[in-house]
């Protein structure tokens, strides 16, 4: 049986209290951070993931340090024999604890499940669009950033981006930078959009700027967004 006592032990060996302190500076939490490293962590997500009562685990698991949120989210990404029901009752109550960027962005590319069963899982998070919480919004951006940029989603991907309610820092973030990945995969597309301002000024031109620091887009391309910018 997984305990939380045996997982600590490990929290215990993997901190490092310097970084620790570069975390502290860097990542915006209300959860004690502890130090530990992503290899690491992910590496002991691996082989909790393969125990026979990892199911003992998910429902009784701690939520004590920024950490112990990661673990949980990684641990849970690595299931993929789960039924996709299952890692939503998981994965919902989750969401809900993210207080910041770093929860959001590192764990919602760590679901590979969703690649399998893509409508299903746009269906069941699409309310997340409205959501009031700047984090479950963010993770909506970023979940259609990570696994709905491809050919056959981008004219829906960029139709939900307009529809997500702006004005949230950390939202507004995720969908520049989601539309900046946009300008470089499917450029005249992406571009459309941001030629009927279709979003805030703040969000408009920090897309711009992105995708002018991406060194997959050419000078002239750049130099042309460069003029689209709102003053």
């Amino acid at each position: 049986m997984i305990r939380n006592a045996e997982i600590n032990q490990q929290f215990q060996l993997l901190a490092e209290t310097d970084y620790k302190v570069f975390n502290e500076k860097l990542i915006p939490t209300n959860y004690e951070i502890r130090g530990i490293r992503m290899p690491a962590l992910k590496k002991l997500a691996k082989e909790l993931s393969r125990e026979p009562e990892i199911e003992t685990y998910l429902e009784n698991a701690e939520f004590t340090t920024y950490e112990h949120v990661l673990l949980y989210g990684l641990v849970l990404g690595n299931l993929n024999k789960f039924r996709l029901e299952t890692v939503f009752r998981y994965m919902d109550p989750l969401i809900l604890r993210f207080d910041h960027w770093a929860h959001v962005d590192t764990l919602t590319s760590a679901f590979r499940v969703f690649k399998k069963y893509p409508e299903e899982v746009l269906e069941h998070f699409l309310p997340l669009k409205n959501d009031e919480g700047e984090f479950t919004k963010r993770f909506f951006v970023i979940l259609l950033m990570c696994h709905y940029m491809d050919e056959k989603y981008i004219d829906r991907t960029l139709q939900q981006l307009s529809e997500v309610p702006q004005g949230q820092y950390y939202v507004d973030m995720a969908i520049a930078w989601t539309l900046s990945v946009g300008l470089v995969k499917f450029y005249d597309k992406t571009l459309s959009y941001l030629e009927q301002k279709t979003f805030s000024k703040f969000v408009h031109n920090k897309a711009i700027r992105k995708a002018r620091e991406s060194y997959r887009i050419t000078p002239e391309i750049k130099e042309l967004l460069n003029g689209m910018k709102i003053k």
